[in-house]
Parts: C-alpha cells; structure tokens; sequence
C-alpha cells in the first residue's frame, strides 16, 4: 500500500487560500455573491438532474448521489444532493491526483481529462461508492474541478449486489480502483471501459451506463460553469466566488457552533453483527464542545475484526456529513470550511481505523453507528430548555436495510442491484416540537426516494407484494419516531434469484431514545419458501400484505424461516416470499407526557398497537371508540410515575450494579476486552 491515510484524513482540513484568492474575494461587489453562489447552486442542481436521467441503477434512480464543485487545489466548495457523505470523501481521491499525478509526465492534468475512484483505502467509502472528476480548464489555468458521484449496486464481488455480507478481506470485494485517468480531450478511453466492464460481468450494460452518466453529468457542469460564469465575469470573479463560498461556510458554521451549549457530551452505541457472523461492538464517542471548537474522540471503540463490517476513517468522518450538512448547517453551502471547526481522534485498529488489508464494504453499516452518535451529541450541545431548539432530534432509524440479488431477468438480461425501497423508508427520530416522520427517508441520503415499482417489476424478475406500515416499529416517547414500513417481494418469471440481506439490529438497535424516548424495535429477516401463494393469486383467493399476520397466523401453507435480519447469498425459487423492513426512528421524551388523544390517532392509522397504549402510554381509554377516560389515565400515569420512583435507585448504585455485568462470552468475540472494548489479539486474514 502507498496511500498515508494520516495524510488523506489532513487533506479534508482547508488548503491556505492565496493571496490572489483574497484579493479576488474582496473585489466582489454587493449582490454578486448573493446571485452567483445561487447561480452556481443551481448549475449542481441541473446536473443532479441530469445525473439522474443519464443512470440507470436503483441508487441513481434514487439519487444516491452527489454533484461538487472543487476549488484547484481540491477543497470543497458547494454540492448539489442526494448524499452528502460523497463530497466529502470526494476531497481525499481529487488531491491526491492533484499531489501525486498533476506534475507527473505519465500522468498529467490536461482539459478534457476524466478520473475515476472506489477504493476506500484512498478516501473513499467503500468500493460500490463511485466517482468521476473533470477539471475546469480557462486559458490553460485550471479554474476548478467537478465530480459525479453514485452508488453502484454491482462490484464484481463474491456475492452479487456490490455489498457482500461474506467478505472477510479487501480482495473479497470486487473492483477497486484508486485514482486514474479514464478519459483524455473529453472522450472515454475504450480500454479502461471493457476494463470494468470485466470486472462488473453480472451486470455490465448497467455500470456502463452508470459510468457515463457520472461523465456526463461532471462535463455538463462543466460546460455552465465555463459558460455562464467565467466567461461572462472573468476568472477573477469565479476565484473570489469559490473563496467566498468556503468563507461563508466556516464563519456561518463557527457562529452557530458558538450557540450552543459547552461542555463534554458522551455516547455509547452497540451493533450487533460484523457480517458474516452475529456477534457484538461499541462505538464510543466522546464530544468536547468549546466554543466554536469541536473535538470529537472515538478511542474506546471496539477493535478491527476478520468480517466485513469495519470502514476507513476518513469514510468515518464523511458520515458526520450526513447529519451536520442536512440539520443544523442545512443552509450554508456545502464545504469543506464546516470541518475546519472539528477535529477527530479515530484510534488505530478499532473498527474505524483497521488494517489495509480488512474488508471495509459494509462501512457505511459501520458508519451508520457515527450517524446515531453524531445526532445525539450535537443534539445534547444544542438542547435548550427555553427555546426547544428545532434542531434538537432523536437518531433516524438508520437501520440501513440493504437487500441485494442477482440472476438473469425475464428478458434473459444478468442483472444484479441493491433495492431502494426499504432503504428510502426508515423512520425519522422524534423532535423536541413533534413527532418523527413516518416512512421517510433513506438516512445516508435525505433528498432521495424509492424507484417507481412498475419499473422495477418490467426490469427485475420479482413483483412487489405488499408495502404498509410496520405498526409498532417506532421508538416511543413524548414524540414518537416516524414507522417503519414492511415489504414482500415475491419472485416471478424466473426459476430462481440470489438474494442477500445486509442490516443489523436484529438482536438489538443501534438508535437510542432522547431524554426519556424509547429505541424502536429489532427487526427479524423472513423468508416464506414452499408457499400456496400464487395458486391463491390464480384462484382469488385471500392473499396476507402483513408480517405480523404471516408469522402469528401462519396464513400461507409455507414454510417459514425466521433468522437474522442479515442473510448470506441464498437462491429463492419462483413464488417464494422475501419479507423486509425498514426501521423506525428513535423516541424523545417521555411516554408519559404523550397526548393520549394522539395515541388514539396512532391507533386509528395503524401506527400503533393496542398494547402500546396501554402498557407503554398508561392510557385509559374504550378499544372500541377510542374514546380516552382523562381522569383514569391521569391516575393511572400518577400511579406509573410513583411505580418508577419506589423502583428508583440512586445513580452511583445503578452504576455499581450496572458495572458488574457483563453479556455471555459466546457473543464478546468481536468486542475487545470486557468493558473497555480494547484490543486482545491480532486479526488473521488469508
């Protein structure tokens, strides 16, 4: 390995501007900032969209994707959305092309080039994260570059899908590329093509067209930026435009930052699996806030381990992207000005800082925790008792249900994608003014959303049988997080497909509660084989849409199989069932302090069970009206409260006796040493 990953991590810090730079930025005149960093947003917004019919994928039709323009020296300067996470490790790849090839006589930098990267190992996130970058060439001055980046959903790995669970090494995971030139004088080459068509053979029509779509899109703002700012203001005009964009981000982020609370905030989150087996880790993170400075310390997080949940750093630090660019600094441009404010100690060996040789694909699972851990310690710092801060929020579900297959389609096409539909469904956390949203969102991407259906099922060989909510899959609380939804695909057309799933939360969440809230809940993986599914389809007969339904009543004569919500590779036959779910947001508050007539509501839209409102909300209440009793709820919740407290007991003995247990040693493999999650022994891999 040649890449220095201290360095990478040093790279996402801001490059000194030059003195032409600031000079530049000081000739601005009023308003010109204001219409042209507008204008320029809106050119990242065209090529989104642009991105977005080129593409062919499940991601891209989803718009897991991202748009950035890059200072010369390879800052980031603004984006355009879908997944913030992608320009941030944009950064990494762009310098080091601009330190290591732009001088280099075999390499070089000239109008016209293109440059492509997945590998992780040189500031990427993880292999099926791909991305393009061109350079904005004026009077043969590089003036900026623009990169296209998507999630790929097919590698060439050893399992189909681009994620595979199974993977134990780097070399497990398919085509990796580290920064080369794949295009000169604005055309790709053929040979570097084929070359990943090879790679990618269980789906090479679609990565081909993924490809020149992230091309396409790069050349496109290209051309507007050139056209509708250089030319018509000048290079000086767009040097001192991109420096103001930077400055704009920092000073706005280091105001804010200043707001909010000091002081030190802790959290500790487990997970539950590292892929190829059950097993438990930790993320510790502790948060010192001063100021407007922000130093964020994972040391005491679990130790690499021989699977494939383990992720880069710098990938790490991306993810933080996901919460910071989308909440509390959603309306400043996107830069890399925001992270001059925070510095991060990610220790060696943890499972955020494994060894070169480890399998890092399903990082952004790993990484998942970071988005847990992000959330609840900015939203600490922000919490104010006055104001309610809007921006106070439980963690998203981030249950990240990725469910990938491979096969040959009904039209005789390989085919081989990660679907989006459960990923695009999570809950959102429940806010400190209302409550979460319901089937919202993919939390790695918050402006994307699922494919259309009926062109998935004309394209892939299965049908979707039922979307609904999963009642009860929220985390509870004075505000509830938003549901979850359940999903059936069954396959069709074909005689069989490879599924697999990747999750985790199936022993127990990530996502904790926020002041009192309650986590939402684990989710099984189910798979219904052997079914009389489609003779009742043919028949008319009675068909169940709810998994509830399916494993209480056993409605279908099947045979069921209850596992882990993450499953290895497995063929399913024509007919057969693969039931998912996306995950519910977390809860804030009190259940307590819950309107009861909203509990009521809940019941009426299929949100929440009887159960709940009885044994978790303390409501009174006639099943049959919804009509609530308020003076028997009211003594019911006095008497709950009263319950806790003769139950209380004082912090340092809760601690004492919290201290002395410990979990069953057949599940610590992968945990380090007991409590402090250190690590024990070196990690073999062949």
């Amino acid at each position: 390995m040649t890449v220095n990953r201290d360095q990478l991590i040093d790279w996402l810090d801001l490059e000194e501007p030059s003195a032409q730079e600031l000079a530049c930025m000081d000739e601005l005149q009023h308003g010109d900032y204001e219409i042209y960093s507008e204008r320029l947003r809106l050119i990242l917004d065209e090529g989104m969209d642009v991105f977005v019919r080129s593409g062919v994928s499940q991601f891209i039709a989803a718009r897991d994707l991202a748009v950035a323009v890059y200072t010369p020296e390879g800052d980031l300067v603004d984006s355009a959305a879908g997944a913030y996470l992608h320009v941030v490790t944009g950064v990494p790849p762009l310098k080091y092309v601009i330190n290591n090839f732009a001088d280099d006589e075999t390499v070089g930098v000239e109008p016209g080039d293109v440059f492509y990267a997945n590998d992780a190992l040189y500031g990427g996130i993880h292999n099926p994260d791909q991305i393009a970058f061109m350079p904005v060439f004026h009077d043969g001055e590089i003036m900026a570059w623009i990169s296209a980046a998507a999630h790929t959903t097919e590698t060439g790995a050893i399992e189909p899908g681009g994620m595979p669970i199974s993977a134990r090494t780097r070399h497990d995971e398919g085509m990796k590329l580290s920064p080369i030139k794949i295009g000169e004088d604005y055309k790709l080459k053929s040979d570097q093509v084929e070359m990943q068509k090879n790679f990618i053979s269980r789906a090479p029509r679609m990565h081909e067209i993924d490809l020149r779509a992230r091309v396409t899109t790069c050349d496109r703002v290209r051309r507007r930026i050139k056209d509708l700012i250089i030319e018509k203001q000048g290079p000086d005009f767009f040097r001192g435009l991109l420096r103001r964009n930077i400055k704009e981000s920092r000073e706005g982020a280091k105001r804010r930052v200043d707001e909010w609370n000091d002081g030190t905030f802790q959290s500790v989150h487990f997970a539950d699996t590292v892929g190829y087996e059950d097993g438990l880790w930790r993320l510790n993170a502790t948060m010192e806030k001063d100021g407007p400075e922000i130093h964020i310390d994972y040391s005491g997080t679990s130790p690499e381990n021989d699977g494939s949940f383990n992720t880069q750093p710098v990938a790490s630090i991306a993810h933080t992207a996901n919460y910071l660019f989308s909440v509390p600094f959603h309306d400043l441009p996107k830069s890399n000005g925001t992270y001059d404010l925070i510095d991060f100690n990610i220790p060696k060996g943890s499972i955020l800082y494994p060894d070169s040789e480890a399998s890092t694909v399903q990082a952004v699972m790993v990484n998942q925790v970071i988005m847990d851990s992000t959330t609840t310690l900015f939203s600490r710092s922000m919490y104010d008792d006055d104001s309610e801060n809007e921006h106070v929020t439980a963690p998203m579900a981030n249950t990240a249900p990725g469910y990938a297959f491979g096969g040959v389609n009904q039209h005789g096409e390989p085919v081989a994608d990660l679907m989006s539909h459960a990923l695009n469904t999570d809950g959102t956390g429940g806010q400190a003014r209302r409550d979460g949203e319901d089937e919202a969102i993919f939390p790695w991407c918050p402006f994307g959303h699922a494919s259309n259906m009926e062109f998935v099922e004309n394209e892939y060989p299965f049908t979707h049988q039922f979307f609904r909510h999963g009642t009860d899959s929220c985390g509870h609380g004075k505000h509830r997080g938003g549901i979850g939804m359940q999903i059936g695909y069954m396959m069709h057309h074909v005689p069989t497909v490879e599924w697999l799933s990747i999750c985790h939360n199936s022993k127990l969440v990530t996502g904790q509660g926020l002041y009192g809230g309650y986590a939402p809940r684990t989710i099984p993986g189910i798979t219904i084989t052997n079914s009389d599914l489609k003779e009742r389809m043919k028949n008319g007969d009675y068909v169940p849409d709810d998994l509830i339904e399916l494993l209480q009543d056993k409605t279908l004569d099947a045979d069921y199989n209850i596992t882990s919500h993450v499953r290895e590779s497995q063929p399913y036959e024509n007919g057969d069932l693969f039931i998912g779910h996306s995950g519910g947001g977390c809860g804030y508050g009190d259940v307590l302090e819950r309107d009861p007539d909203t509990v009521m509501e809940d019941i009426e839209d299929n949100r929440v069970t009887h159960h709940s409102a009885k044994e978790l909300y303390q409501i009174e209440y006639d099943e049959d009206t919804l009509t609530v009793d308020e003076d028997a709820t009211k003594a019911r919740r006095e008497s709950f409260r009263e319950q806790r407290l003769e139950e209380a007991v004082p912090f340092e003995e809760f601690q004492d006796e919290w201290e002395d247990k410990q979990p069953p040693e057949e599940i610590l493999d992968h945990y380090g040493s007991w409590p402090d999650g250190e690590k024990e022994s070196p990690v073999l891999r062949q």
